[in-house]
């Protein structure tokens, strides 16, 4: 400023009423901002604020001094942002920077939709089509309940194919059956005191029965003697639910006298289904010099336990007329059950079939015949080899599955689940990790064979 005291003073005045001017400017469009904003959130009607403080206006005059000079306009210049504009950051001039870029990391990927996760929460991928017809999902919450139905309405459109191969079905009380099948075990005390006893503690109690397919012992070590017998009978009777035994080639054929052989099974092992354990209401057909050899229907279910043991026969003419017996009972039974009353046969017997078996298997009266001509899922269970093996359509017939056993020593007795009203009713579960069953583990005959 320039000039005489008196005008200095007097444009001092009037700068202070200048700064003045424009604090309570400043306040009054704050206070104007607020208001506004109050009055859009309690109607939910008029402008937004961002455009009502853009069209406030307030009206500023300055006066020029008494001599007529007019004092230079001071620039004021107020920014108004309303929370839905981002504020960019700014660099040490006061230039507006843009955000970083950072790298992200996706939710879902081509390779694995879960082999990678977000540093913060993320929203999964909404289910398909396909994966909506075999998971059932709930709504998400809602604030406010009332704004959002969380009834699903049903639909007479057909859902989309399930992804899975095999396709899930709730078993029903008339239809689905589970037992354990078990065979050459104990072979020496560590089965006899451990691993044996502990299998049969560990049995559920909601399975229906047990098979024991024979060799109940090793005669080359045993010979035969009365405590191997007695021992493996002790352990089974503790069994929880009902148990078949079969006699194997160490039980009776590969005695050194095999009348002492049925002897010992006769006192030990003739009928434990009836002797031992909780009993059952089956009604169970038996043949064979000592009643060994069984069947019985259950559940849409058609059993078969034979004596069909492995090794040479210590008598020919004994092994055939056995043979011979099998056969003409299968058909005997068949002839006396509706066809309609059993989806599945399951074959149970202790021999890994041989040469010595083809009178049985084979030709064109045996039994693999018989499975082929009545065209239903057949499964046949039996020990002997010590080893896990599968054969799916055994004897050259599409529908016989044949399934040889694990020596104790390396798993426990296997779980069997039979199914009647699924299309593909067996499932096979060896109990133990690591040990796969590549036939039916998730149902047999497999879904895409039907």
């Amino acid at each position: 400023f320039s000039g005489d005291g008196s005008k200095t003073k007097k444009r001092r005045s009037i700068l202070k009423i200048v700064f003045v001017a424009t604090f309570l400017l400043v306040l009054g469009v704050a206070g104007v901002g607020a208001y506004v904003m109050l009055g859009d959130r309690r109607s939910g009607e008029g402008m937004s604020t961002k455009s009502q403080l853009e069209n406030f206006e307030v009206p500023l005059q300055m006066m020029g001094d008494d001599d007529g000079d007019d004092l230079a306009a001071a620039d004021v210049s107020i920014e108004i942002r309303t929370d839905d504009e981002e504020i960019p950051s700014r660099d040490a001039g006061g230039k507006p920077q843009e955000a970083p870029q950072g790298e992200s990391r996706p939710f879902q990927t081509e390779s694995n939709p879960y082999d990678s996760y977000p540093s913060t929460p993320a929203v999964p991928p909404e289910p398909t089509t396909s994966d909506a017809a075999i998971l059932t999902t709930s709504p998400p919450p809602t604030a406010n309940p009332s704004e959002q139905s969380t009834t699903v309405k049903p639909s007479n459109e057909p859902t989309g194919k399930p992804t899975t191969k095999y396709p899930t079905h709730a078993p029903t009380g008339d239809t689905y059956t589970k037992f354990y099948v078990m065979a050459d075990c104990p072979y020496d005390d560590n089965e006899r005191q451990n691993l044996m006893p502990g299998y049969i503690s560990d049995l559920s109690t909601d399975a229906e029965f047990l098979f024991h397919l024979g060799d109940l012992q090793y005669a080359m070590v045993d010979y035969c003697q009365e405590y191997a017998y007695r021992e493996a009978s002790d352990i089974l009777k503790k069994s929880p639910i009902p148990t078949f035994v079969l006699p194997g080639d160490n039980d009776i054929n590969d005695c050194e006298d095999h009348k002492h052989g049925e002897r010992m099974w006769e006192k030990y092992f003739s009928r434990p289904d009836e002797r031992w354990g909780p009993g059952h209401s089956l009604d169970v057909t038996r043949w064979g010099t000592l009643g060994e050899s069984f069947s019985f229907l259950h559940k849409g279910v058609l059993y078969f336990g034979l004596n069909i043991v492995g090794g040479s026969p210590y008598s020919n003419s004994e092994k055939r007329k056995r043979h011979e017996e099998h056969l003409l009972s299968i058909r005997r039974i068949l002839d006396e059950t509706e066809e309609g009353d059993f989806q599945v046969i399951v074959l149970l017997g202790h021999a890994d079939p041989s040469d010595h078996h083809n009178d049985f298997f084979r030709g064109s009266h045996g039994f693999a015949s018989i499975v082929e001509e009545l065209g239903k899922p057949t499964i046949h269970f039996h020990g002997d080899w010590h080893e896990w093996y599968e054969v799916e359509g055994d004897f050259g017939v599409e529908n016989y599955m044949r399934i040889s056993l694990d020596g104790e020593s390396v798993a426990p007795p296997i779980l069997v689940e039979i199914d009647v009203g699924r299309e593909n009713p067996v499932r096979v579960s060896r109990r133990r990790s690591g040990l796969d069953v590549d036939c039916c583990a998730y149902g047999w005959p497999r879904h895409d064979e039907l």
